[in-house]
């Protein structure tokens, strides 16, 4: 393998998922498409592969995201340093994201928040 090509995840509003894609975490949107009842959006960082997003429509399955059931945990955004991961906290503070607070991983510093649909995300210091 060559790394992770895009990663999609599904939300109940595509519209409010990637503006906030867009303003909390810098993405920009490449594309946007409808497609067999579903709308999709393409957004990049420079720094990380594409994340996709995928609203499905009728087809939907209604429920909040939990990382319980089986599917994805969370996503884990990575960060140099823990200077950098405070930087990040300081967005999500400027942004209204609640957050937990920095704590202590395996292999460095992590702050967990959520995105709008619930689904899981962190900064995760590389250092």
């Amino acid at each position: 393998m060559h790394g992770l090509h895009h990663l999609t995840l599904t939300v109940s509003d595509l519209e409010a998922s990637v503006q906030w894609y867009v303003r909390v975490l810098g993405f920009t949107e490449v594309t946007r498409v409808r497609a067999d009842g579903m709308h999709k959006s393409l957004l990049n960082r420079p720094d990380l592969p594409p994340i996709s997003f995928v609203a499905h429509g009728d087809s939907a399955v209604v429920g909040a995201f939990d990382e319980h059931r089986v599917g994805l945990d969370h996503l884990s955004f990575a960060v140099a340093d823990l200077a950098e991961l405070q930087l990040w906290v300081s967005v999500l503070d400027q942004e209204g994201v609640a957050h937990g607070d920095v704590a202590a991983g395996r292999s460095g510093s992590v702050v967990s928040f959520r995105d709008p649909d619930g689904i899981a995300l962190e900064f995760y210091t590389l250092v």
